[in-house]
């Protein structure tokens, strides 16, 4: 039996998305589709434009057949923490055979080739990298540097890591690595504006249509579904969310933590702490921030990611503990009724609790050897930050808590 796993966000589900769906199920020709999606916080550092179940309703209305969340803690992570988390949930199912990733190249040879230098760090590319990192080059540059040294004499394209998709390919190949997994990668060639861009194309990037929603324009190249199902959240008041509605929100933190506070979190060295104090002290809103922050080294996805460690509270042992151990369950969001089928597949192999119900969280985490203490900051995690989602609703009398725990599972 063929089974292919997605990792996805789909922030909104648009025709790139679709296409990426249907090459992919048409080169592994799957006999079920089964999806790691972030939750309400995204990689980029921003809360997602609409919740996780209306995604997971998208998904599902796309011709997934059951749809898993993967933890907050690793969602709002770099491409490795965030690659990690989202293939360990694939790979801890035992069923999953393929799994499918855009890339700004298909060449999935040269790929495998730089993840395994990444995963065996050989002592002559430990060397270089200190070497560049001592030179000031932050640490993309300085491993893109590395890298470029040790294959220089094999013809490598190296540029190719410069890229978005490809940087997160390759710790997809790297997390199967790590993992010693059985799950056959595939790369497909991206189709479609870049995933930053922000003007709308036949194929727009999510990053346009989010910009567009702002704006109020209309809106093109989003499948039919997918347009009511976020039409539908708007007018219910439950979105859109922006990163400008977290303003408010850091600027006390930063006022109770205070630099030293923020110092003991996670993610905040190289001065990040004292350039979002002093940043804060004169800027009226979320852009101008950023915007003083930024440098070389800082780019926006990077401190975005931070004003949420920040938000949160994220301690540095707990990150670090959940990419050693990885996650510790398996949410199901949603599935179809054909995908029944599969989800019974999956709880009977599953190495992870699967959890389908919030109230059972604890009783489900008897039936499977797992690190008990660190699931539970994990979920509990997962839990808040579905809470204070819910209170950036446009709409106060849908600001409710327990929305986990309330909103049924999408069939």
């Amino acid at each position: 039996m063929k089974i292919l796993g997605i990792i996805v966000e789909y922030n909104p589900l648009h025709v790139g998305h679709m296409y990426h769906l249907k090459f992919s199920s048409n080169l592994v020709k799957p006999d079920f589709v089964v999806a790691v999606m972030s939750g309400n916080f995204v990689q980029r550092g921003e809360p997602a434009i609409i919740d996780k179940f209306a995604r997971a309703e998208m998904a599902l209305k796309a011709g997934v057949d059951a749809i898993f969340e993967l933890p907050t803690v690793y969602s709002i992570q770099d491409a490795s923490g965030f690659a990690f988390g989202a293939v360990a949930l694939l790979n801890s199912m035992n069923v999953v055979t393929d799994i499918v990733f855009g890339s700004e190249t298909n060449d999935i040879r040269t790929l495998s080739k730089i993840a395994s230098l990444i995963v065996e760090e050989p002592k002559e590319y430990q060397r270089l990298l200190k070497k560049y990192l001592k030179q000031g080059l932050s640490f993309p540059n300085a491993r893109r540097r590395t890298i470029s040294d040790l294959l220089s004499h094999e013809r490598i394209d190296t540029d190719q890591i410069r890229y978005s998709n490809n940087i997160l390919g390759l710790e997809y190949l790297a997390s199967l690595k790590r993992l010693s997994s059985k799950i056959t990668p595939n790369a497909i060639k991206r189709k479609g504006s870049s995933y930053n861009e922000e003007k709308i194309f036949e194929i727009p990037s999510a990053t346009a249509l989010r910009k567009a929603i702002l704006e109020n324009k209309e809106l093109t190249g989003i499948p039919n579904s997918s347009l009511k199902i976020l039409e539908r959240e708007i007018s219910s008041g439950r979105g859109p969310i922006f990163m400008d509605d977290l303003f408010e929100v850091i600027r006390f933190k930063t006022l109770m933590l205070s630099r030293e506070g923020l110092e003991m979190l996670y993610g905040f060295n190289e001065g990040m702490a004292k350039r979002m104090v002093d940043a804060l002290k004169s800027s009226n809103d979320m852009n101008e921030f950023l915007k003083k922050i930024k440098t070389k080294r800082f780019t926006f996805t990077r401190i975005k990611r931070r004003v949420l460690y920040a938000i949160f509270d994220v301690k540095r042992d707990f990150v670090m503990q959940s990419n050693e151990f990885g996650p510790q369950y398996l949410r199901l969001l949603g599935f179809t009724k054909r995908g029944k089928q599969i989800l019974r597949r999956i709880s009977d192999r599953c190495s992870l609790p699967l959890i389908s119900n919030v109230s059972n969280f604890n009783k489900s985490l008897r039936k499977r050897n797992v690190n008990i203490p660190l699931a539970k900051k994990q979920f509990e995690f997962d839990l808040k930050a579905t809470d204070f989602y819910t209170l950036l609703f446009k709409k106060e009398s849908e600001r409710k808590f327990h929305r986990d725990s309330q909103k049924p599972i999408e069939i």
